[in-house]
Formats: structure tokens, C-alpha cells, sequence
């Protein structure tokens, strides 16, 4: 769910408790909009600040997240003050969706000052504001100018202002007066009611704080007992402790979480978790990557697309081509009947009747032909058409064989794009499609042209009796990964469909446990994932073989046998919970 403002008052108490008086050791930008503060304070601990728009947040993570090659700017500047720095206060500003955390640091003369980390969570106006003490912006992550807002700029140098407060009761100062006072004029439902006059509650902490005490959400206000309900909801709020939960679907896939468990949902689906941070890791493991990657590789996905439009429309022109050769092999014979009966042909004619000799049955033919022309000029007209044809005949079989080729490619890189996890994948995906010709070398490449290209790893799994199962991610993976197996380890891929390359890594025959779930890897990992009996090639690596100059991925193979697989949604959340480790 969202970081209201309710689930961030349990995650400021969380931080406090684990985080106050650390130290900072480490400020590192992973991606923009987003700060992994690495801060001592009785271990280590990686505090995550995120400012993305879909998904910003303040937790403590386990996850690993790459650093770009270079620091961004503001990564510099967020070093040159925080490094060394003590956390000295982490509190919610007015029960709202704003952090704001406060360090004691040292200035350039050795004096010590305060620095105040602000983190709005407002979706696309999310924003991370470093503040000194007389409110001066020193930076933002994300600048914002007067054609950005009329209501507020956040620029360096500026006067950082909070943004607008509504005027609503914090679920700490709550009161059975002020409650009351604020309910008793309304005439909607008490779900609606509670998110008009207390501070960070999001449509579904209203049902769920209904729920709590024993109230549907939709009762109307003026048909309650507010001497009854108030007081009850107050004794929510005074007496509500943290329990952590993460919500499972069926198939045990992460739907969400919560700061304690939600009567709203079924409860056999929470899973109680050590810390509200843990169960957000729980439910943003692998999210995080995969979203980032999928806006990274926007722009080159964009290109395979339009690129694969291109080819498919060529395509369909060269087999038009190649459907009219019947006509093409008419305009030879018609030159052929012009050119043996050139006297019947008389002046000024649009037409003449001639015998077909190349008919068994020699049976008449009428042929069309120009008045304006000579009768061997006909014939040659015939001729001519009959050559031209012939040779977008051959150019079209000769272009089809390229075509074919190039739309392997570019459904490999389709579907290869969505398993990045990594910078390292991506550029490996860029790189099949530079050495086609479908993309130019981006800046990255330009400099690392004559360097070795990194290599990025498969994803691994464990068969249920241990056996290690490796997966290609793109075409120089699965490249890599056969063309390295040993002879008599088992190769799997789904059959005539873009897909990874699987290999069981034993020369013995796998177990029949082993294969099946090779076989389901290799099912999930392909664009047959979604097909009910989706059919499974496996055989020997030794019958594998690629041919000279193919690109990567493409290879054939020979003494295969075939599984036909469907995946379970239990299968589905099985491989991606295995894949995220």
C-alpha cells in the first residue's frame, strides 16, 4: 500500500528507536530520486529515503541496490555534510506523510550544526530536501520551480516551506472532545468522516480503524451514537501497539503490508513480521529492481518495438512478393504468345486471341495489350515485367531468411528485457542489439568500446533434491550458458518460442523432481509462460550446437524430447519468491 500518513507514524517510531543518535558512515544514490544511508548505530543498518513517485517510502532495507559508476551531484553534496553526522531526532511533521530527520554534523571550521533531511510522500510530488538551521534549501533531489507550482518553489538557496497542512487532528493528540467536535457536523459515512478530521488516513486505514472497533465503514455519521463511538475510537489510537504484517495471496505471492494486522483482510493470509521494515522488504523484494529496470530499459524497449513493427511489415511485402510469383511466370509466357504471333496482332488493338501452347489443351488465351505500342514492343513490355519480377522474387527469398533472423532477435531482446535485474543485463541486451544494427552505441558503450563487456550471471535455483538449475537473462547469457555446460548436462527450451536457455548442472539423468521443475523454469522464463500446455524441448548439451556467425541465443539441436507444462499460480509465486533470493 501507499506510506500513508498512519503507516508512517509506526515507521518515525521504528527509525527512532533503531536509528537515534547513529552515525552516518556511507550516502549513496542508487537511483535518482532515492538516498541508502548507511548509519552505525548498534550495527549497521541501510536506511532507504525514496522520492518515486509510485512507491516513496522511509525504511530500514536488507535489499542490495547497484551505485552508479559516478555519484549524482546531489549524492556529493548529500556526502560532503552528512558524513560523520549523528542522527539526532527522526519525527513526523503534524501526523502528515513528511519525515523530517535531523543531524548534528561538523562545518568546514569544525563547528557543530544541524542539518534537517526532509521526505515528503505525495506521489508525484515527492521530494528529499536538505535544510540548514535558518531553513535555507541547500539541495533537493528534485527541484521545483515557479512553472512547476505556484504554490511553492523548492529550489537551493530558497526558503524551504512545508507544504500545505490541512487542519486535521493527529491520531496522538486525539482527544473525545475534539473528535467529537469534528465528527458531529458531518453527514457522510465514518470511513469518509475519519479521513476528513484525522491526519495520514488513507481510504484503506479508515475501513480498517472501522473494522477495529466493531463499525461498518459506510454507517452513516448522523445514524451513530458519537458518545458511544468516540470514545472507542480514541482508545484505538491511545492503546494500538505495533505488529507487523505481511499480506499473502493464495499462491503466496506478496500483496501488501501493514503496521499491525487488518481485520479487513483475511488474517490466515498475514504473516506476522519482526519489524514494519521487514515486511515492507518482504513485499518490495525484487519490486523495487524490476520497476527500475523496466523505466531504464523504456527507451531501448520503445526501439526493439518500433523495430519489430518495421520488420514485420517487411516481412508481410516480401511474402506478397513471393505470392504473386504465379503472375510473375504468366508475363514470361504472354512475351513468349506475343512474340510467336506477332502477325495477328493487329494496329490500334487492346487485345488479341492467340493459342496457348504451354496449355495441354492448347486452348485460346487473351492477352491485354497497349495500342499505343508496337506488337514487339508488347512482347518486350511482357519480358520486362517477367524480369523485374523474378528479381524481387529472388531479393524477397533472400531477404526473408535476413528477416527471419532479425525478428529472432528482436522477440529475444523483447522478452529478455523483462527479466533485467541489473545495469549489467541491460547492457548486454544493448549490445545484441547494436551488433545487429537496431541500436546505436550509447554513451556508456562509446567509452567502453575495446573493453571486455561485464558479464552478467544467470539466475540460479535449487532443485528439490539440490541440484543447481541455471537460467539465462538474455542471449549472451544463454549463449554463455550452453556453449560452457559439460556434454551430458541436461539442456531445456521452450520449443519455437523466444525463451532461456536452462541447464541442469549434473551428467547424470535428473530426477524426475528435478526435470519437472527445469522444465516449469523454463516454461516461466519464456513467452509461453502464460499458455496452458506450453511444450518443453530438453536433450544432452553435447546435442546442442551452434552454427558459425548465428546470432547469440540461436542454436539447434538434435535427440530432444518434449514435456508438455502448465504453470499453477503456486508454481508462478515458487519462482519468482526463488528468483528474488
Amino acid at each position: 500500500m501507499p506510506m500513508d500518513g498512519f503507516t508512517l507514524s509506526f515507521m518515525q517510531r521504528e527509525l527512532r528507536n533503531t536509528l537515534l543518535g547513529g552515525r552516518v558512515d556511507k550516502v549513496n544514490q542508487p537511483e535518482r530520486d532515492a538516498l541508502v544511508l548507511l548509519i552505525r548505530s548498534g550495527g549497521n543498518h541501510k536506511l532507504l529515503l525514496s522520492a518515486n513517485a509510485n512507491q516513496a517510502r522511509a525504511q530500514i532495507t536488507a535489499q542490495s541496490y547497484e551505485n552508479p559508476a559516478e555519484p549524482p551531484m546531489f549524492c556529493m553534496l548529500m556526502r560532503k555534510h552528512l558524513m560523520g553526522s549523528r542522527i539526532v531526532e527522526i519525527e513526523q511533521i503534524s501526523g502528515d506523510r513528511i519525515l523530517a530527520i535531523t543531524f548534528d554534523c561538523l562545518d568546514e571550521m569544525g563547528y557543530h550544526v544541524r542539518r534537517t533531511l526532509y521526505l515528503e510522500i505525495m506521489g508525484r510530488h515527492s521530494n528529499l530536501t536538505l535544510v540548514d538551521e535558518s531553513g535555507t534549501i541547500i539541495d533537493a533531489i528534485r527541484h521545483v520551480n515557479a512553472e512547476m507550482s505556484r504554490v511553492r518553489t523548492v529550489l537551493p538557496g530558497g526558503t524551504y516551506q512545508l507544504p500545505p497542512q490541512p487542519d486535521k487532528l493527529t491520531p496522538d493528540t486525539l482527544t473525545p472532545e475534539t473528535l467529537r467536535e469534528r465528527l458531529a457536523p458531518l453527514t457522510c459515512a465514518l470511513n469518509k468522516g475519519l479521513m476528513e478530521c484525522v491526519a495520514g488516513m488513507a481510504s484503506v486505514c479508515s475501513r480498517e480503524v472501522c473494522a477495529q472497533i466493531g463499525i461498518a465503514a459506510s454507517t452513516p455519521i448522523p445514524e451513530l451514537d458519537l458518545d458511544v463511538v468516540v470514545p472507542k475510537l480514541c482508545d484505538f489510537f491511545v492503546h494500538l501497539q505495533p505488529s507487523p504484517v505481511t499480506l499473502y495471496d493464495d499462491a503466496g505471492l506478496a500483496l501488501d503490508f501493514f503496521p499491525f494486522p487488518y481485520h479487513t483482510y483475511t488474517l490466515e493470509n498475514q504473516k506476522s513480521m519482526p519489524t514494519l521494515s521487514a515486511a515492507m522488504d518482504d513485499f518490495y523484494l525484487g519490486r523495487d529492481l524490476r520497476m527500475r529496470m523496466q523505466q531504464k530499459g523504456a527507451s531501448l524497449q520503445k526501439h526493439v518495438k518500433s523495430a519489430l513493427e518495421r520488420t514485420e511489415k517487411k516481412k508481410a511485402i516480401m511474402l506478397e512478393t513471393l505470392r504473386n510469383s504465379d503472375k510473375t511466370e504468366q508475363n514470361r509466357i504472354y512475351g513468349d504468345l506475343l512474340t510467336a504471333n506477332l502477325h495477328l496482332i493487329e494496329k490500334g488493338a487492346e487485345k488479341v486471341t492467340v493459342m496457348n501452347y504451354y496449355d495441354p489443351e492448347c486452348k485460346d488465351v487473351t492477352i491485354p495489350i497497349s495500342a499505343r505500342l508496337a506488337p514487339a514492343q508488347n512482347a518486350q513490355h511482357y519480358y520486362k515485367k517477367y524480369r523485374k519480377a523474378k528479381v524481387a522474387e529472388q531479393y524477397a527469398t533472400e531477404q526473408l531468411v535476413t528477416i527471419e533472423r532479425d525478428l529472432q532477435i528482436l522477440e529475444n531482446a523483447m522478452e529478455d528485457l523483462e527479466k533485467c535485474e541489473n545495469s549489467t543485463d541491460l547492457a548486454e541486451i544493448r549490445y545484441v542489439l547494436t551488433e545487429a544494427g537496431f541500436v546505436r552505441p550509447d554513451a556508456s558503450q562509446r567509452k567502453q568500446k575495446g573493453k571486455k563487456l561485464q558479464e552478467g550471471k544467470p539466475y540460479r535455483f535449487t532443485a528439490p533434491d539440490g541440484t543447481l538449475i541455471e537460467v539465462g537473462k538474455n542471449s549472451l547469457q544463454n549463449d554463455r550458458l550452453t556453449l560452457h555446460a559439460r556434454g551430458n548436462e541436461t539442456w531445456l527450451h521452450a520449443q519455437n518460442i523466444p525463451g532461456s536457455h536452462v541447464i541442469i548442472r549434473t551428467e547424470e539423468d535428473p530426477s524426475d523432481e528435478t526435470l519437472l521443475y527445469a522444465c516449469k523454469l523454463a516454461t516461466y522464463y519464456s513467452k509461453g509462460r502464460n499458455h496452458p500446455q506450453q511444450a518443453i524441448d530438453y536433450t544432452k548439451r553435447k546435442y546442442v550446437k551452434k552454427a558459425a556467425g548465428s546470432p547469440a541465443g540461436l542454436v539447434t539441436y538434435i535427440n530432444f524430447k518434449t514435456a508438455i507444462i502448465g504453470l499453477t499460480p503456486e508454481d508462478v509465486a515458487k519462482i519468482v519468491k526463488e528468483a528474488s533470493k
